[in-house]
């Protein structure tokens, strides 16, 4: 449904950037657990071209006595191929001219002198161990920690972290917490991780397509934008465009990732996000807030079909992890969609930084859906790099934290959300108002797969890996698994029930 528009967003970043302000902004990401549901994140449709008022958090100043609410998150500087995409929403020292770092700064500030606060970090590379090892002490040395999601599942089993729901002064209702993430995630009406606009690394894992003017020009295809517009951008259209650009440009008769031009870029995590992208899960939860398998259906297959149709095709489709191993391989997306040697790439949200320096344009658009039928386009969080916010079973005052978290992600909601729209809309990265209008698309209406996210009796392996290793024998894979997958809902469940 339409959302408030973009360009108001950006009017309350220029507002932020001039006087540090609280001026309206877009309303954040319409996360729902079934997108084509049509059910906007707050409930209610937005009156569209109109800002958002400011809403304020019903909670007074308070005087915590200078304590440190520390907050740990995970670092991913040991891994080459995710150098600089550590968490940049939660902590900054001063002011440097960033527009992110700055916004942080502000909001940080604001929130510690109504509560007498000093707000820090601690980046750890052992997050799983480190959290256990904390909790398992009994050590209150966290007030939050900030696991990727796929991470969640495990922790939370074992009794780790307390349900949001159950933490006074947080009011997961309000706007600036991530609905979607409420409905796709909680079970049995328990929840113990959430997203929402005090961070930023949630947006940065979004997964979507990029795409070359450059190629589309040469090759005289039809603008991709006036596709997604028309309902006419599906898979079977992304196959056919990518197998009519891809050439052996230096003539020695084989297709290789440094020396020849391809239709699509695409990495192993790509199946799961096509599968949501075409309105297919793992799983999903029924009205009890139960999870259910809903793999094996005859449109699920459809979908898979034609992903494998699509990431199966070595003549047009370049697989990263193929070439896991050989060289850092993100590095090698960014330098071949750089040299225009790929018409599309699948990307998550944070690599467009890394395009600032591509000399021709290029453009942002959602993943393609299975057909013109599907109703809505549908992005895919990624759960391996989108990170949340959990609270350990050790946090001393839990008023005192749901105060804070509250806070923090309302003022965030008018501070760092219309900042970081500004740093990806207003020309630093993405080139066009076009592209301006897909991310509006992109953002109002994304999706979490509860059974990959869980990993269901490890069927997540056969979504992961089957692209990159050739097979096509879904159906064959899940009567392996479901057994598994059906005893391991059953377990999560029952340990969700046991903790108060």
């Amino acid at each position: 449904m339409k959302k408030i528009i973009i360009c108001l967003v950006l009017a309350a970043a220029l507002v932020f950037l001039a006087a540090c302000g609280g001026g309206p902004d877009q309303d954040k990401i319409a996360n729902t657990a079934e997108p084509d549901a049509g059910v906007s994140e707050s409930g209610a449709e937005p009156d569209a071209g109109q800002p958002e008022e400011r809403r304020y958090p019903d909670l007074e100043a308070r005087d915590f006595g200078g304590h440190d609410f520390r907050f740990l998150t995970r670092s991913l500087a040991h891994n080459p191929d995710w150098v600089g995409l550590d968490h940049r929403d939660i902590y900054a020292e001063k002011e440097n001219g960033d527009i992110i770092n700055d916004a942080v700064y502000i909001r940080n500030k604001k929130i510690e002198e109504k509560y007498n606060i000093i707000i820090s970090e601690t980046v750890t590379k052992d997050f799983i161990g480190d959290t256990r090892k904390t909790i398992k002490a009994g050590e209150d040395i966290y007030d939050v920690v900030c696991p990727h999601i796929s991470e969640v599942a495990p922790l939370a089993q074992e009794g780790n972290f307390i349900d949001l729901f159950k933490i006074p002064g947080m009011d997961l209702s309000e706007p600036w917490w991530n609905q979607g993430c409420i409905r796709d995630l909680s079970i049995i009406r328990k929840l113990f991780v959430i997203q929402g606009d005090l961070l930023i690394l949630d947006n940065d894992a979004l997964e979507v397509m990029i795409f070359s003017k450059t190629l589309i020009k040469d090759n005289g295809f039809g603008s991709p934008y006036d596709m997604v517009k028309n309902g006419e951008w599906t898979i079977d259209v992304l196959i056919e465009m990518s197998k009519a650009v891809s050439r052996d440009l230096n003539g020695d008769g084989q297709m290789y990732i440094k020396d020849d031009l391809f239709g699509c870029i695409v990495v192993a995590g790509s199946s799961n996000s096509f599968m949501v992208a075409g309105n297919e899960k793992v799983a999903a939860k029924d009205e009890n807030d139960l999870p259910v398998i809903t793999f094996g259906s005859e449109r699920g297959y459809r979908v898979l079909d034609a992903i494998s149709r699509l990431m199966l095709d070595e003549n047009s489709v370049v697989h990263l992890h193929r070439y896991e191993g050989q060289f850092p391989i993100y590095e090698e997306q960014v330098k071949m969609f750089s040299e225009n040697r790929a018409l599309f790439s699948w990307i998550r949200m944070r690599i467009v930084e890394s395009l600032r320096a591509m000399e021709t344009d290029f453009g942002i658009i959602p993943l393609p859906k299975l057909d013109k039928q599907q109703e809505k386009y549908i992005t895919n969080n990624n759960p391996i790099n989108g990170a949340g916010l959990s609270v350990p079973n050790t946090a001393g005052n839990l008023e005192r934290t749901g105060m804070i978290l509250e806070d923090l992600c309302a003022e965030s909601r008018y501070i760092l959300q219309p900042a970081y729209y500004e740093l990806n809309l207003r020309g630093k990265f993405v080139r066009d108002d076009e592209s301006q209008e897909m991310l509006d698309i992109i953002l109002n209406n994304t999706a979490y797969d509860i059974g990959y996210i869980n990993n269901f009796g490890g069927f997540q392996e056969v979504i992961l890996r089957y692209g990159q290793n050739k097979k096509t024998d879904y159906a064959s894979a899940f009567e392996q698994y479901k057994t598994r997958m059906q005893n391991d809902i059953e377990k999560t469940i029952a340990a969700y029930a046991s903790i108060d």
